[in-house]
């Protein structure tokens, strides 16, 4: 069974958190601070740790911090509220995976744990792969569904092990923006939903999306992954068969007033976690890269 540990010193705040996980059929911890959470980690090991940013004492950029450094493989993703926007960048810049605005808390928990533990767990389950691959260049023609997605990132996150790349926390991060730079590809490229209709109608977003699946032309077109990892320089690029859009009317998804929306939310993971980030003039393909930390060569 899934396991969350809910880090919060607000009572309502954790009991909130824990009802939407519990009902989906997780099992759920708590601690009311970061110095009992990270007490808690060696003996429970949860699937992720779910935390508030806003603490006494300890907070939970300082809890992010060493969770990534003493427990790698655990993904933390932080719970944000108003005013606490530029805590949740260096959050997100420190090793969190991924974020929830507490005010939509109820509308994106969940399917945001869950894209998280497709990425964490599926490195889990994959058997150690051969070491003398130093370099991998591939090319990918990815159908549109689902299923296709999720194994492409597993397989490309084992790759940055072979080629031994950064470190585990690293490479679940360069994980993660893949996910969401396909799912880019998949939702606002190759099925053209507005992502701003997520904020408004997430449900009606949802069953759209299940319609243009089966739908001309939509159904028929694919995603394209050209992939080049080494030891010291990863990079992807990622095209779709849309029509595009215009990359010079991109809002800034890393200004304040953006992080609490729903849309823009895997842009903002995509930049934070990579090192270059550039579109095409037509706006269906993405170039992404990232080089090995300093501190890891």
């Amino acid at each position: 069974m899934t396991s969350i540990l809910v880090v919060d010193d607000n009572p309502m705040d954790r009991r909130v958190a824990c009802s939407i996980l519990e009902s989906e059929g997780w099992q759920t911890f708590t601690a009311e601070n970061a110095e009992t959470a990270l007490e808690q980690i060696p003996s429970q090991q949860p699937d992720i740790v779910l935390s508030d940013l806003q603490m006494p004492e300890v907070d939970g950029l300082e809890l992010v911090r060493q969770v990534v450094s003493d427990h790698p493989d655990i993904p933390v993703v932080i719970m944000t509220g108003h005013g606490s926007e530029e805590l949740a960048v260096k959050a997100l810049q420190q090793g969190a995976l991924s974020y929830v605005p507490k005010e939509i808390l109820s509308k994106v928990l969940v399917s945001t744990l869950k894209d998280v533990l497709k990425v964490s767990q599926g490195r889990k389950k994959r058997g150690a792969v051969l070491r003398s691959i130093k370099r991998l260049d591939t090319l990918f023609e990815l159908n549109i569904n689902d299923t296709s997605v999720e194994a492409l990132v597993t397989y490309l996150v084992e790759g940055l092990e072979v080629v031994n790349f950064s470190d585990e926390g690293d490479r679940i991060r360069v994980g993660t923006a893949l996910h969401e730079a396909l799912m880019n590809a998949r939702e606002h490229g190759n099925l053209e939903l507005d992502s701003k209709m997520r904020d408004d109608d997430d449900d009606g977003y949802r069953e759209l999306a299940e319609a243009r699946l089966r739908q001309s032309p939509y159904k028929d077109r694919k995603i394209f992954v050209q992939a080049t990892l080494d030891r010291d320089h990863v990079a992807f690029t990622i095209r779709d068969e849309g029509p595009g859009f215009d990359t010079t009317n991109l809002p800034d998804p890393t200004s304040p007033e953006n992080i609490g929306r729903v849309s823009g939310r895997g842009l903002f993971l995509i930049r934070t976690f990579m090192d270059k980030v550039a579109f095409s003039d037509s706006g269906n393909e993405i170039v992404m890269s990232k080089r090995r930390p300093a501190d890891q060569e």
